[in-house]
């Protein structure tokens, strides 16, 4: 396969939801890196970086894991894995929040609000007013308070909507591009059983690169996918894509494991 080139931040934060948020030790971190030909000096550089940002914070000598604030991060992430489960049937209503009155002129609270609406599934409909199928199995006043604790203001508004006029609604899933969900979804899906297949033939140490860094470009669909109703995308097809990455992910655990295991002897 391509491979990608890795930095050393983006190996470790790699390495950490790799491991499913356990700690890690820098012994292990300085192994990976040279699968990646990033050199020692540059992950210690990394580490500290990371430990003075309160991303990684360390348990005992040279042992890290998430702070406290990336792990919740970081489990938000990795619980998308499950998102797929957590909608609803549609009944064809819509949720809609609105931010008209909060202001675009203070940058920081913007990019927050806006990251916390796309990591919801919201899409702006015109400025102001960001919508999404009412699809999500988390109750009404529970998505809102999720909504803020990501980074929504408190004084942002929301509300359910049943009907759309003709043209409107027409013009919904357009804002979504529904299309590319759908071609993702297969050239992904595709693209993970492609490689399981192979993976048996691997070296310890390809199968170990190689599923991270095929993780690299699979994951990010699967944690930003807004989780769309049938009427939009094609459901099965998602989770099948979904189900392809949590094989891949048991397959990467595995060969990671049997990769440390080979170094220690």
């Amino acid at each position: 396969m391509t491979i990608t080139k890795m930095n050393a931040r983006d190996l470790i934060i790699d390495l950490l939801l790799g491991s499913q948020g356990r700690a890690i030790s820098i012994k292990q971190i300085i192994l990976a890196a040279r699968l990646f030909k990033i050199s020692e000096n540059s992950i210690r550089v990394a580490v500290t970086r990371l430990s003075g940002d309160g991303v990684i914070e360390a348990i005992e000598r040279g042992v890290y894991q998430f702070t406290r604030q990336s792990h919740e991060w970081a489990n938000v992430m990795l619980n998308r894995k499950q998102g797929i489960k957590q909608t609803k049937s549609w009944t064809h209503q819509y949720l809609a929040v609105f931010t008209g009155e909060l202001g675009r002129v203070d940058r920081t609270a913007l990019n927050r609000r806006e990251r916390a609406l796309k990591h919801f599934g919201f899409k702006e409909l015109e400025q102001g007013i960001f919508i999404r199928p009412d699809n999500l199995a988390i109750g009404f006043d529970q998505l809102f308070n999720e909504l803020k604790s990501a980074g929504l203001e408190d004084s942002a508004k929301i509300c359910q909507i049943s009907h759309f006029d003709k043209t409107t609604l027409a013009s919904l899933p357009q804002l979504w591009a529904t299309q590319t969900l759908n071609q993702n979804y297969k050239k992904y899906r595709d693209l993970i059983q492609q490689w399981l297949a192979a993976a048996p033939e691997l070296s310890v140490e390809d199968a170990a690169r190689e599923s991270l860094l095929l993780g690299r470009q699979t994951i990010s669909l699967l944690m930003n996918d807004p989780l769309l109703p049938e009427h939009f995308v094609d459901v099965g097809l998602r989770q099948q894509f979904a189900e392809s990455v949590q094989q891949l992910d048991q397959t990467g655990l595995e060969a990671w494991r049997k990769f440390y295991e080979q170094q220690a002897e």
